[in-house]
């Protein structure tokens, strides 16, 4: 979908903004590619036959998708590291479909992820990748499977969608999954693709997305997938997923209006550097092509929580380039 000119401040300069949308997916979000691809390279791998429990670390979308395409592969108990402050929209979905949440011992686990992995054999690896008393972690933060349907299915149905190929592909950065596939797919397809990788400001939170410091117990390849990263603050994002929901009635979460932002910082970066004509295509476009993962279903105390009154009616709202104070980026 192309975003309007009301959002669009490069509209002068010749950059048009396209949106991918994936919560039509399956479950609302983008993870259920990742997930079926992570379920499906363990059934080839029959590492599944002495599984009766998976266990994932998951901010929720994960978890939910898990929670439920397990039950295609067996009888599979699911297990969801979880952090004690998951937003209800996401607790209870998980609940009911029957997963098991527990949270990490700061006693014994430096994080989630830690958790998972020692609960579940120790994580992926790529020999030797081992179940622990019918425990296993499918570890969505190092196992390429995740990765795969992305590069698939996911990179192709964008290309498919648009009148002419992209210069600028923008996503945000949680486990890297989808930003290694998708960027796999552009980068071997196109003569000039560029790849920006939106990162939380450190002390930031959105579910879903890390600052530079969580990742670094994310093994995916997923700096050798970028051209570029920038970082993004939290309120500005959810103003931004807002002003889409106002202006083209469609309901993106916040990680949604994160890439966005995170799109327009680097092309400001380029416009500043003088270097923005280094991202057209032989036509003198450009074309910046935005990730939109998931919904803002499971998020609304954090949109009342985050923004203030006047900040949830467009016309009291700043446009989200213009929030006010040092929060913007």
């Amino acid at each position: 979908m192309s975003v309007p000119s009301e959002l669009n401040p490069f509209e002068a300069d010749r950059v048009d903004l396209s949106i991918a949308i994936a919560y039509h997916l399956p479950y609302e979000n983008i993870k259920f590619l990742t997930v079926y691809g992570l379920l499906l390279g363990a059934e080839e791998s029959g590492i599944l036959r002495d599984v009766d429990t998976l266990v994932e670390a998951t901010s929720g979308n994960t978890g939910i998708v898990l929670a439920s395409e397990a039950k295609s592969f067996g009888k599979l108990r699911v297990k969801l590291v979880v952090s004690h402050d998951l937003p209800d929209g996401k607790r209870y979905p998980l609940i009911m479909a029957g997963a098991e949440l527990i949270h990490p011992d700061p006693k014994v686990d430096a994080s989630a992820i830690a958790m998972a992995r020692r609960l579940g054999g120790g994580g992926w690896k790529a020999e030797g990748w081992h179940a622990d008393n019918g425990c296993l972690n499918l570890d969505q933060y190092a196992n390429m499977d995740g990765t795969k349907l992305h590069t698939s299915f996911t990179g192709p149905k964008i290309m498919e969608q648009l009148a002419y190929p992209p210069t600028l592909f923008v996503a945000g950065v949680g486990t890297g999954g989808t930003l290694v596939g998708v960027s796999n797919y552009l980068r071997n397809r196109l003569k000039k693709i560029r790849v920006v990788g939106v990162l939380l400001a450190p002390k930031q939170e959105i579910p879903g997305v890390r600052d530079l410091n969580r990742m670094r117990e994310i093994t995916l390849p997923w700096k050798e997938s970028l051209n570029e990263s920038v970082e993004i603050m939290t309120r500005p994002s959810y103003l931004a997923s807002q002003w889409f929901n106002w202006l083209m009635g469609i309901t993106p979460g916040p990680s949604s209006g994160f890439a966005y932002l995170g799109a327009l910082k680097s092309l400001w970066g380029h416009k500043a550097a003088g270097t923005l004509d280094s991202l057209r295509d032989d036509k003198g476009r450009i074309h910046a092509v935005i990730l939109f993962p998931d919904g803002n279903r499971p998020y609304g105390d954090r949109f009342m929580s985050n923004l203030p009154t006047e900040y949830l009616n467009p016309s009291t709202a700043p446009l989200p380039w213009q929030f006010p104070g040092d929060e913007l980026w």
